[in-house]
């Protein structure tokens, strides 16, 4: 672990420790969380400094524009941590609970 994961995985431990105890296995998706925000830092500076496309020249001297492959992985990225936030506020109990089907029979 980087000194730089270790600052966000403590940053984020801190956080929902304050909200619920914690299980080892929400503790590791915590340490996930805190490797995909770096990674989604990292991508994002890229695409600041690069742009999210680049220019191409095809053999009949056409300009295509390509999507940056970092470009696509920041999306990927940004879809893993809203999926392991959602994950980790739903059974920490933060986040909006699934509304139940059948409450109005069983109470």
């Amino acid at each position: 672990m980087t000194l730089e994961q270790t600052k966000k995985y403590n940053q984020l431990l801190n956080e929902y420790e304050k909200h619920a105890e914690l299980t080892p296995w929400q503790c590791q998706l915590i340490y996930t969380l805190a490797c995909v925000t770096l990674e989604e830092e990292e991508l994002q500076q890229y695409c600041d400094q690069h742009g999210t496309c680049y220019q191409v020249t095809g053999k009949s001297g056409d300009v295509y524009s390509r999507m940056q492959p970092e470009w696509q992985q920041l999306k990927e990225a940004r879809h893993r941590k809203q999926i392991i936030i959602t994950r980790l506020q739903n059974w920490i109990g933060i986040g909006k609970l699934a509304e139940d089907e059948n409450a109005e029979f069983f109470g």
